[in-house]
């Protein structure tokens, strides 16, 4: 055996590689990776210059090639060929890191409304400071949350979907003077928050101080905290007005519909 000093024993090469010994004798005994030399008595050795083919190996399977697809390829190593391998494997790792990506929104948009609801206390009330918000918004509704509206909604979620992948739960708009004259479920529209990351959305809620309370309970509540909302307001020489957003925080964690929380968020200013 020449060049003794470049060659491995199957262990030896393993162990240089950080590859089981057994996936060594596998990947020989179906032939996508054999060693340099085979002696009568059954011994394989490898030699170092095998371990860019190891390596290639290794990557393709880890971006989901399968042996099938390696051998065939070995079979007819060319650039060409090569390259449109590469290209197929990377489209499907860009849509896989897109789909992961869409799950890590998700989940931190779960994470952020179920730490508020944590905090949330029935009929408090706080001023906030918001930054710009991007929304998307439904075709109109009714209100009645009839079956046109129904219609609506399942509309609107599945333009969510196809736009997000994953989409947490979309909640109810209606403006602030529909509020102020008592016109509690005159909404206009359903609502969704976009993402920074991707550019699609139709309108903007604008940075600037909000009011915000919550409602714990049926929606039946929700009149009686509108006008506590307003009250305070008055209290606080303080005009409502744009939009109010409504956006339930705790459905993934609810019990008992009794302990479902709505979030209301409303634009105001100083008299």
């Amino acid at each position: 055996m020449k060049n003794q000093k470049y060659v491995y024993t199957t262990g030896q090469f393993a162990k240089l590689n950080g590859i089981n010994k057994r996936t060594l004798h596998y990947y020989d005994e179906i032939g996508l990776f054999s060693p340099e030399f085979k002696e009568e008595n059954g011994y394989r050795y490898y030699t170092c210059f095998q371990t860019v083919q190891l390596e290639l190996i290794v990557t393709l399977r880890k971006i989901g090639l399968s042996i099938e697809e390696i051998i065939r390829y070995q079979q007819s190593p060319s650039g060409a060929s090569f390259a449109d391998l590469i290209s197929e494997k990377k489209q499907l790792i860009d849509k896989s890191i897109q789909e992961l990506l869409n799950v890590k929104a998700f989940l931190e948009q779960k994470s952020s409304k179920l730490s508020l609801s944590l905090t949330a206390k029935e009929g408090e009330m706080k001023v906030i400071t918001l930054p710009e918000q991007r929304i998307l918004l439904s075709n109109p509704i009714t209100g009645a949350y009839d079956d046109s509206d129904f219609a609506v909604a399942g509309d609107f979620s599945l333009r969510l979907k196809s736009i997000f992948g994953l989409y947490d739960n979309f909640g109810s708009r209606i403006t602030a003077n529909q509020i102020i004259n008592g016109n509690y479920h005159d909404y206009d529209c359903f609502f969704a928050y976009g993402r920074e990351d991707i550019e699609v959305y139709d309108t903007v809620r604008p940075a600037g101080t909000y009011l915000r309370a919550f409602c714990v309970g049926g929606w039946d509540k929700l009149e009686t905290i509108y006008r506590n909302i307003i009250r305070f307001a008055d209290e606080n020489q303080m005009d409502l007005f744009g939009y109010a957003y409504e956006e339930g925080l705790n459905e993934m964690s609810l019990q008992d519909r009794d302990d479902y929380i709505t979030m209301i968020t409303v634009g105001c200013k100083t008299k």
